[in-house]
């Protein structure tokens, strides 16, 4: 007698089968979360120092001495495709008179701040990225010119990544939390320009290795109404033999305003272009650099950190007509029984600078640095000390007619980065 199938059957078993699939697919999305949210998450606490002493033309001084820094949490990838993170930053004032302001470590006059300076989102697809909300941008001319407490960030959405061999990294900002503020604010406002209009900020950064040793790269970024800026740079880096290499560099950057000229109230462009070799026989690195600045205007930074060689502690030397020389020269001791302490030294010497309104020439610029490292990296230090790094920093900036300029700084971070 033939065996009867019971024709309810196959509903019940494939009923069961994709019960069983999607119990175990639930079972990995909620592995892959929990793993995200704890195996492969990232807790930092990045505390700093920081001890400003200024004394500017006419005896003017800038004095302060802060603690902060900033604590963040970042998740793994959620099913290799989504992530969150978030970081608060802060400075508090140790001492600082509030008549000696000016120093950027607080809110003036010597006001601390917290902000909650990034919290952002992610998602990946095929490599690549496109984020939202508050984060970090490191572009040659939007950047987060970390120098004091705490860095600059930006807010809007990105899209990074790789296509051909070239990474990519466009942008749209809406917003920038400037060093010591505690708010966001769009880029009229954050280039101090008096006026109710708002604007964000595009960006577009393309990069490449076309041969081996040769990095090219190209950004530009436009701000309506104020301003359009745009940077080009190229790197060659080759070995001479003996451990010896070359880094041979030259760089363009060529900016207008645009539209309403709310940055300067007028229609203006410039340029600044450089060359610069550095060479690097064992633990030390030997730089000459030159910058000639166009006559047309200072060159404009509102929003970050100048990109140009000659950019010193004190000063950025990209004034009107300015031609700079930069010599420069560190070295890492830890060849030679002290591991971890560096010494890093440079002079920088601006002629033929120009009032770009009247065309009148003005004081040449001089300015000598030196910067002392010292990271507790040795296997002597224990290990919870290790993550120290002790920085101090002296200026002397002579501005002819203008007077003379005194920097010292000390400089104490502690990165604690739990993952």
């Amino acid at each position: 007698m033939n065996a009867r199938i019971n024709p309810g059957l196959p509903g019940t078993l494939s009923a069961v089968l994709l019960a069983a699939c999607a119990t175990a697919q639930a079972a990995d999305v909620g592995e892959s979360v929990t793993n995200a949210l704890g195996r492969d998450s990232e807790v930092t606490l990045h505390l700093r120092s920081y001890y400003f002493d200024r004394l500017n033309p006419g005896d003017a001084q800038s004095v302060a001495w802060a603690l902060g820094g900033w604590a963040g949490y970042k998740t793994g990838w959620i099913a290799d495709a989504l992530q969150f993170g978030v970081v608060g930053y802060t400075s508090q004032r140790l001492w600082g008179p509030e008549d000696k302001g000016g120093t950027g470590l607080l809110a003036p006059p010597q006001q601390p701040y917290s902000a909650l300076g990034e919290a952002y989102v992610s998602l990946k697809l095929w490599e690549q990225v496109a984020t939202g909300g508050r984060f970090m941008v490191n572009q040659p001319e939007i950047n987060p010119h970390d120098i004091r407490m705490t860095p600059i960030t930006y807010q809007g959405g990105l899209v990074s990544g790789q296509v051909g061999g070239l990474s990519y990294y466009g942008a749209y900002l809406n917003g920038t939390k400037q060093r010591t503020s505690e708010k966001f604010v769009n880029f009229v406002e954050a280039a101090n320009i008096d006026s109710s209009t708002s604007e964000p900020l595009w960006l577009l950064t393309v990069a490449g290795e076309p041969l081996k040793g040769v990095g090219l790269r190209a950004s530009s970024y436009y701000v309506p109404n104020v301003l359009s800026s745009t940077f080009g740079d190229v790197q060659w880096l080759t070995p001479l033999g003996g451990g010896d290499r070359l880094r041979l560099s030259a760089q363009a950057m060529y900016q207008t305003s645009v539209g309403d000229n709310l940055l300067q109230g007028k229609a203006f462009n410039t340029y600044t272009m450089g060359v610069r070799a550095e060479y690097m026989p064992g633990a030390a690195v030997l730089t000459l650099a030159y910058q000639q600045t166009g006559r047309g205007s200072n060159y404009n930074t509102p929003y970050a950190g100048w990109a140009g060689y000659p950019s010193m502690i004190v000063k950025d030397f990209n004034l009107a007509g300015m031609q700079a020389w930069l010599l420069a020269a560190s070295y890492d001791f830890s060849g030679m029984g002290a591991p971890g302490f560096a010494l890093n030294g440079g002079i920088a010497h601006g002629s033929n600078v120009i009032n770009p309104s009247t065309q009148a020439a003005q004081p040449d610029w001089t300015e000598y640095d030196l910067t002392a490292d010292y990271r507790f990296n040795a296997a002597s230090w224990p290990e919870w000390a290790r993550p120290f790094w002790l920085r101090g920093r002296a200026a002397y900036v002579d501005m002819g007619a203008n007077g003379v300029i005194n920097d010292y700084r000390i400089i104490l971070n502690y990165e604690w980065v739990l993952k």
